[in-house]
């Protein structure tokens, strides 16, 4: 299970966090990539210090260690991270395979989209919302064994469905009819990270689930978020060829 905060932080503290962690994970979409319209590269940068900064700024509210968050059961976390992939491999394979990069391209954007890019997601979808409604439920005393640790876990769950939602919803693509398939998926996909974090307790679960999801939609040719729209086009047309894409 998820870190204890410190003592004095209290439920309604929690409860303001998940909702600051919730508007910003929309805002970064929404703003950066379809108001502004930064490509994925910029757009992956911005995304990494907003997460950053949200983390350590939760961290040093709740009063929680840091350490806490990779040391307790990391090799239960890598396990888990290790399951969490395998779980979502066979929604990652029904995707139409687009053009594979190669050669150097291929290690920036291992390297840039699935490490980076994975870690910031990881982070922002599957651990900081469970992390914080796990506490806020922990001030309530909801935590104990038994049911009470199962009724915080499933409203922790939710919470970081919730997230992940509206964190998707800010990609223009995800938005309308054509992308609630694409959002379904995004849903699963994080939803068993933050299950894998929940269950656990320790960060690498998300990040190793998030990275390996990542590198595999890369290996398969398949564009990450945000897709640039060509302005005035209203197909899903983009600046770079592809015919799917996934969380």
């Amino acid at each position: 299970m998820p870190a204890a905060p410190d003592p004095s932080f209290t439920w309604q503290e929690g409860a303001a966090a998940v909702a600051i962690i919730g508007m910003l994970a929309f805002l970064v979409t929404w703003v950066v990539t379809d108001v502004i319209g930064l490509r994925r590269t910029a757009y992956i940068a911005v995304l990494s210090l907003v997460t950053l900064g949200l983390l350590g700024g939760y961290l040093a509210w709740s009063g929680t260690d840091p350490a806490d968050l990779f040391t307790k059961g990391s090799g239960f976390g890598v396990l888990a991270g290790l399951v969490a992939a395998i779980v979502v491999t066979p929604g990652v394979h029904r995707l139409s395979i687009g053009i594979r990069p190669q050669g150097a391209e291929l290690i920036r954007r291992l390297v840039w989209e699935g490490a980076v890019y994975g870690v910031a997601e990881a982070l922002l979808l599957a651990t900081l919302p469970v992390l914080a409604v796990w506490q806020a439920c922990e001030a309530l005393g909801w935590t104990d064994p038994g049911w009470p640790a199962v009724g915080a876990g499933t409203l922790a769950i939710l919470s970081a469905l919730v997230v992940i939602a509206v964190h998707h919803l800010g990609y223009r693509e995800f938005r309308g009819r054509s992308g609630r398939k694409m959002l379904a998926g995004a849903m699963l996909a994080c939803g068993v990270q933050a299950l894998a974090y929940l269950l656990t307790g320790n960060v690498l679960a998300p990040i190793v689930a998030h990275v390996l999801l990542h590198a595999q939609m890369i290996l398969r040719g398949v564009l990450l978020p945000p897709v640039q729209v060509i302005p005035g086009v209203s197909a899903p047309a983009t600046r770079e060829p592809t015919d799917s894409i996934a969380a």
